[in-house]
């Protein structure tokens, strides 16, 4: 067992699938969106900063943000479920490939904290009129607490009890929270010192708890394909991918949506329920409805709110297009009298009203963030228009090129 030949095999692997399924996702609209996103969010976040006064809690509100960043994330083992078979028995032999696999988890968790760090430097320098230096002292501090974080997340996956991985969360973000609020508050040594010696001690104990213990390999396992799934889940919106694995939700709770339906149209009946019942299309709606509503809401500017609904209305039609595909391997559906017209009609029409109730939803909550009638018309008016030209515009182009593909 060569175990650093196995972790370039898989490391190599794991980038092909990347790289395949990034040039999807990353396409020219998308890359168009999240520039508009970026560089609004960065005009406002300035904007913001010029309202804040002296008594904002600055080390509360970055003992937050970084606390999650710090606590949340565990080892990316690139294993899969056939190891649990074949690799187990070697599991003393596989020291090289999982020390890869923590530099590589290392690695990646460390650009998420420098971009939080970065998005938060115009808020620490405002507030707290510190220096440069300071701030990069604060920031080497976080990331040893990432790899602290790190080391006790692999302790942990020796261990069998369910239960622990919560209790865990909690004792670690707890931890994570003081040691960059006292950080940032420059708190006495004392006090440093205090959170540090806590941190070391949970980490000593967790070891001894585990001395001697095999990997929890089921867990790993379990661990590992959670990250790939959502992976293949994000890389599904705009291509096929085979890896997926369907998840069919009963939700009956929402079957008096299906008798609106008619016995004609059978289409519609079909990719309706198909709607429902798949996490992948439901789930994707219902969150994104859920982070565009709570924009929107919360957008401490009009202007932001009046173009927050479209964008949203865009992503949400652009990834739910791929429904329009779900069933193009069952050949029975052939055997249906209707033309496809009548089949483009009937999921054009569901489209359109999936996003012109998504419109209306931000158009509710517009109304109630501004108070404002006038404005609010105009929202709703936005957002119809918006829903019906993408649909039958952009929706109907989209579609054809989708049917030649198929």
């Amino acid at each position: 067992m060569n175990s650093k030949e196995l972790w370039k095999e898989r490391f190599r692997h794991f980038l092909k699938e990347i790289r395949t399924y990034g040039k999807y996702v990353f396409n020219d609209h998308l890359k168009f969106i999240f520039v508009f996103i970026i560089g609004a969010g960065a005009y406002y976040y300035q904007q913001w900063l010029q309202t804040l006064t002296p008594a904002f809690p600055i080390s509360f509100v970055m003992a937050i943000l970084l606390g999650l960043v710090l606590t949340t994330g565990s080892i990316q083992t690139l294993l899969k479920e056939a190891d649990l078979v074949y690799l187990l028995p070697v599991e003393e032999k596989l020291k090289v490939y999982f020390v890869k696999a923590f530099q590589f988890t290392f690695m990646i968790q460390l650009y998420i904290v420098a971009m939080v760090s970065a998005a938060l430097a115009p808020l620490y320098f405002q507030q707290t009129k510190q220096s440069g230096e300071t701030y990069i002292v604060i920031v080497l501090a976080i990331v040893l607490s990432k790899g602290w974080n790190l080391f006790v997340t692999w302790e942990k996956s020796y261990m069998t009890d369910n239960r622990i991985h919560l209790t865990d969360w909690f004792v670690r973000f707890v931890l994570n929270f003081f040691f960059v609020y006292f950080l940032v508050e420059r708190a006495s040594v004392m006090y440093m010192g205090a959170i540090v010696m806590a941190m070391v001690i949970y980490l000593v104990y967790l070891h001894q708890k585990v001395k001697g213990k095999p990997l929890n390999w089921e867990y790993l396992i379990a661990e590992e394909g959670k990250k790939m799934m959502l992976l293949y889940r994000i890389a599904n919106m705009f291509v096929d991918v085979p890896a997926l694995k369907e998840r069919v939700a009963r939700r009956k709770w929402l079957d008096f949506i299906l008798q609106i339906t008619s016995d004609k149209r059978p289409y519609l009946f079909l990719f309706l329920r198909t709607f429902l019942r798949s996490g992948n299309y439901f789930g994707l709606y219902v969150r994104l409805l859920t982070i565009g509503g709570l924009i929107l809401y919360f957008a401490p500017f009009l202007y932001v709110r009046l173009f927050v609904g479209v964008v949203f209305l865009y992503l949400i039609g652009y990834q739910l297009l791929s429904l329009w595909k779900h069933h193009r391997l069952k050949l029975w559906l052939e055997l249906y009298p209707v033309r496809e017209e009548a089949k483009m009609k009937d999921f054009l029409t569901l489209l359109c009203t999936l996003l012109c109730v998504g419109g209306v939803i931000f158009t509710v909550l517009f109304a109630f963030a501004t108070k404002d009638i006038m404005m609010t018309g105009l929202v709703f008016l936005e957002n119809m228009l918006f829903s019906v030209l993408f649909v039958y515009q952009y929706g109907v182009k989209r579609l054809k090129k989708l049917s030649r593909i198929i």
